[in-house]
C-alpha cells in the first residue's frame, strides 16, 4: 500500500499525537477538575507525539490507532496522575476511567475516519499527477560529437606553465 510523501505522513502522525495528548489532558482533567500544570502538558504531548512518529510508514488502520491511544492515554494518566500526586489529587476511579475510554473511542472514531480520507485524497491526488518518466537502460556506447575548434599544440601551450621553481633551489 503506497502511502504519502514523508512530511504528509509526519504531519498525520504529529496531529495522532496531539490529538491523543490534549484528549488524555482533558479527559483527566474533566474526571477531577484541574488542569496539570501547562509545561508538564506540553512536554507530555511532545513526547507523546515523538512516540507516535513509529508508526509515519504504516497506515494507521482502526486497531493500531486504539492500540496507540489507548496506551497513550493510559501513559498520559499515569505521567500526569504521578505529577498531581504531591497535590491534594482525590478523583473518583469509575468517572476517571469513564472518561479516558470515552476519549480513546471518541479519538480513535475520528482519526480513523480521517486517515482513510487522508490517504484517499492523496492516492487521488498523485493518480491525477503526471507519472515520472522511466530511464531506458543504455543499449549502446553514448557518442558524442565534438567540433574541432582549435588546434590541440595551441590550447596545451595556452594551458601550461613556462614558469618553474627558482634556479637556486634547483
Amino acid at each position: 500500500m503506497t502511502l504519502p510523501t514523508a512530511p504528509l505522513r509526519r504531519a498525520r502522525c504529529a496531529a495522532v499525537g496531539v490529538v491523543n495528548g490534549t484528549l488524555a489532558v482533558l479527559a483527566h482533567s474533566s474526571a477531577d477538575g484541574r488542569l496539570p500544570d501547562a509545561g508538564l502538558v506540553l512536554s507530555l504531548v511532545a513526547l507523546l507525539t515523538w512516540a507516535t512518529a513509529g508508526f509515519a510508514r504504516h497506515e494507521l488502520t482502526w486497531r493500531k490507532l486504539l492500540l496507540l491511544i489507548g496506551g497513550g492515554q493510559l501513559a498520559m494518566h499515569v505521567l500526569v496522575s504521578l505529577a498531581a500526586f504531591r497535590h491534594a489529587h482525590e478523583a473518583e476511579p469509575a468517572r476517571m476511567i469513564a472518561s479516558h475510554v470515552v476519549a480513546t473511542a471518541l479519538t480513535v472514531v475520528v482519526l480513523a475516519v480521517a486517515e482513510r480520507s487522508v490517504l484517499a485524497l492523496a492516492r487521488a491526488v498523485t493518480a491525477a499527477l503526471p507519472r515520472r518518466l522511466a530511464v531506458l537502460p543504455a543499449t549502446a556506447p553514448l557518442v558524442v560529437a565534438t567540433p574541432s575548434l582549435a588546434p590541440t599544440a595551441i590550447v596545451f601551450l595556452d594551458a601550461l606553465s613556462w614558469r618553474g621553481p627558482p634556479a637556486e633551489q634547483v
